[in-house]
Order: structure tokens, then C-alpha cells, then sequence
């Protein structure tokens, strides 16, 4: 029904999955801790975290996507907040 498009909509379960996923940020690799799953990042201002540019350490959702990079790499990544405040990164790539 209309009714039910419009309260997902309003709030926020239509566009925000699609709009977040396709935020990627900015940065360069400080460092790698494959064992632990964790990348250091440079980055730019996180838009859909509402968060300045910095230096951080990121949990890594899939460790896989850190094989290949190292330290000086500039990548593109998508990073979320979890609900216990922890960073990820859900998605990165070498920047083209």
C-alpha cells in the first residue's frame, strides 16, 4: 500500500541501504594487520559517518580484501559504525 511505502520510506529503510553503499571514502594505507584482520587508514572526511579526516585503525569485514595491499597504498573503502560503536570497513579497494 501506499501508507506502508511511504512510512518505510519516511523512514529511511528505502534509500538508505543503496545510498550508504555506495559512499566511498579516500585514504591511504598506514599499515596492515592481516593476523587481526585491522587496517590503519589516512582518510578523508567519512560523509556517512559524519566524521573528519584522521588517522584510525578499522576492523576489516572481509580480511580477504586486505591481501595485496600494503603501507602508501591509496584506496577507496566504505567504512560502517556497528552498534557497539566499532568501526569497519566493509569494502576496499586500490584507488584507480
Amino acid at each position: 500500500s501506499l501508507a506502508a511505502l511511504t512510512g518505510a520510506w519516511a523512514a529511511g529503510e528505502a534509500a538508505k541501504p543503496a545510498a550508504s553503499a555506495a559512499v566511498m571514502t579516500a585514504g591511504e594505507v598506514r599499515k596492515i594487520d592481516a593476523t587481526a584482520g585491522k587496517v590503519t587508514i589516512k582518510h578523508e572526511r567519512i560523509a556517512n559517518l559524519d566524521m573528519d579526516a584522521m588517522t584510525m585503525v578499522f576492523r576489516a569485514s572481509k580480511p580477504e580484501e586486505l591481501k595485496g595491499l600494503k603501507a602508501g597504498d591509496k584506496v577507496r573503502f566504505h567504512a560502517e559504525s556497528e552498534k557497539d560503536g566499532a568501526l569497519i570497513v566493509t569494502h576496499i579497494e586500490a584507488a584507480r
